[in-house]
């Protein structure tokens, strides 16, 4: 009986009944579209993070805390042999070395600050998929040497193009100044903003050359089954490499020394032109024992951060929206109630009590509700189905605009979980929006209520 009485009093007024449900439908279905974008927005960044970095970094001690300075001399040493005992650690996927500097490009007269990465070509193409980032020219290939990748807008600032001679001047492990010639092979366009705009990728073999750092890398990159069980591969893979407990980070000035014969030094110690000198048969090892490691959350600490107020800011907007749609049931109940006073009053005249006209008029509201709501997550959801077939092009400037890996072309996340929860919501909301107006009509006075006109 209450069921049949909501609905009549629900289709009483079709013509306000259909505004209160399209304000309600518009807004569900605006939370839905919002709600698909920003999960999908946040998982191809995550993504794309992850494609970059690895799952978990492994450093030498101490690179960590060094590492916006890109430093050489804090290596991991001993590199084949870590990697197959990286290899045999249970849920590991996948690894793959890198050696990451900085220096100056030289070309045709031009020069510009670079960051340079030294990849393993075959771990690289597995793990970044570098290799389908070519968008000119080729990737590396077996027998290569001396070659390298270009990002796309340092190749448009140099006028660099496949075949041009580039040089890459830096210091080397221990310190001394160098150049390199390189041949460029490729250009790539990885969404990466450090590679895109100023970045060249090498040969990982031609680095260790060049860099004095045979069998060593700067970082190993390490990929899991999958982003939320990285806390426990890190704890593994540490637990295995430092078998004495955690590594002693040296401090400055502790840097341990290798004794070496004359022959065994770097190039360079016997020749001063360089503005360094080898004190005798005693030289500063790059490398150091032990390891570090952090997950790809560690490493992005800050683009979470953003993503996390980015979110507070969307649910801030998704709040606002859900006032104004309660607001509009509010009014929709409020005005029913003033119609319909005379008609309160007979029903508390014939015996009704407080509670039961409070139900009537939120079956009223929940009836609202569940139809409003409906329409406007199916509605949504349709619009987001079809936008994650297509995506949405945000233009290649927009990797240029921002300082982390993100797609250009967004596609929405649509959830079963999040649907669900939109179209609660909703039922909610238009229950808690028509308590005021129901709780007012219960408090009316039966004889001042037959007398209304």
């Amino acid at each position: 009986m209450l069921i049949k009485t909501g609905l009549r009093g629900v289709l009483r007024n079709k013509r306000r009944t259909l505004l209160t449900m399209l304000a309600i439908s518009l807004a569900l279905a605006t939370l839905v579209l919002m709600n698909a974008f920003m999960d999908g927005t946040n998982h191809s960044m995550f993504e794309k993070i992850v494609e970059n970095s690895g799952h978990i970094q492994l450093y030498a001690p101490g690179y960590y805390d060094e590492s916006r300075t890109l430093p050489t001399d804090i290596a991991i040493g001993d590199l084949e042999a870590t990697m197959e005992t990286i290899g045999g650690i249970e849920g590991v996927v996948d690894s793959t070395a890198q050696i990451r500097f900085g220096g100056m490009v030289l070309h045709g007269g031009d020069d510009m600050g670079g960051f340079f990465i030294g990849v393993e070509p075959a771990g690289a193409a597995r793990i970044n998929n570098l290799d389908e980032k070519v968008i000119d020219g080729e990737y590396f290939a077996d027998g290569d040497e001396d070659v390298c990748l270009v990002g796309k807008r340092m190749a448009e600032l140099m006028k660099l193009e496949v075949g041009d001679p580039l040089t890459v001047v830096t210091q080397t492990a221990y310190g001394a100044l160098t150049a390199m010639d390189f041949t460029v092979k490729g250009i790539v366009y990885t969404l990466n903003p450090m590679i895109d705009e100023g970045g060249l990728i090498l040969d990982l073999e031609d680095v260790q050359r060049h860099l004095e750092l045979p069998n060593a890398a700067t970082a190993i990159l390490v990929v899991g089954a999958d982003m939320d069980s990285t806390i426990e591969l890190r704890d593994r893979l540490l637990a295995t490499l430092n078998p004495d407990g955690p590594p002693i980070i040296p401090e400055e000035g502790e840097i341990a020394l290798t004794t070496a014969a004359d022959d065994d030094l770097p190039l360079f110690a016997g020749d001063t032109t360089g503005g360094f000198e080898i004190p005798e048969d005693e030289v500063a090892s790059p490398t150091r024992s032990g390891f570090e490691g952090y997950t790809w959350q560690e490493l992005s600490a800050t683009i979470i951060e953003l993503t996390d107020f980015k979110n507070q800011a969307m649910d801030i907007i998704r709040g606002i929206m859900i006032i104004l749609a309660a607001a509009m049931i509010a009014n929709t109940m409020l005005t029913n109630v003033f119609e319909r006073t005379r008609e309160i009053g007979v029903l508390m005249a014939m015996g009704a009590r407080g509670r039961q006209i409070i139900s009537l008029f939120l079956t009223e509201a929940v009836f609202l509700g569940l139809l409003g709501s409906l329409v406007g997550v199916v509605l949504g959801a349709g619009v987001s189905l079809i936008l994650a077939e297509v995506g949405i092009d945000m233009g290649s400037d927009v990797s240029s605009m921002i300082s982390v890996p993100f797609d250009t072309v967004l596609y929405p996340l649509v959830e079963f979980t999040g649907i669900v929860q939109t179209f609660m919501l909703g039922v909610v909301m238009s229950l808690i929006a028509g308590l005021y107006p129901a709780v007012k009509a219960a408090r009316l006075q039966p004889t001042k209520a037959l007398r209304y006109l």
